[in-house]
């Protein structure tokens, strides 16, 4: 049965998912803040994945691991995607760090 305050009132601190998981325990929550060049799965080189459409993972560069890596982010990686000129948001996790550097591989939503 759905129960809408479920997540609120619950005795780890709220929301989804507990407070050792949104954030670390005793400090502030760790931002990763990057501007990327979003382009579609159909354009990333090398062999076709089609399947990469039918899911809400984003393939990142490498250089986004490295960053996130010296952050000491928790897991999983779920990440607020924005659009600020159309103001516009949403979330995906990461599949793969493959991406040439400056550019994000989003699916087909």
């Amino acid at each position: 049965m759905f129960n809408p305050g479920y997540f609120e009132d619950d005795m780890l601190g709220g929301g989804m998912y507990p407070r050792s998981i949104s954030h670390r325990a005793g400090g502030p929550p760790r931002r990763f803040d990057e501007y990327y060049r979003c382009y579609p799965i159909a354009m990333l080189p090398g062999p076709e994945r089609d399947n990469v459409n039918h899911g809400g993972k984003a393939i990142l560069p490498p250089s986004a691991l490295d960053k996130l890596t010296r952050l000491h982010i928790t897991y999983p990686m779920m990440f607020e995607l924005r659009n600020g000129a159309a103001d516009k948001l949403t979330h995906a996790g990461v599949l793969e760090f493959i991406a040439e550097e400056g550019k994000i591989y989003l699916p087909y939503w």
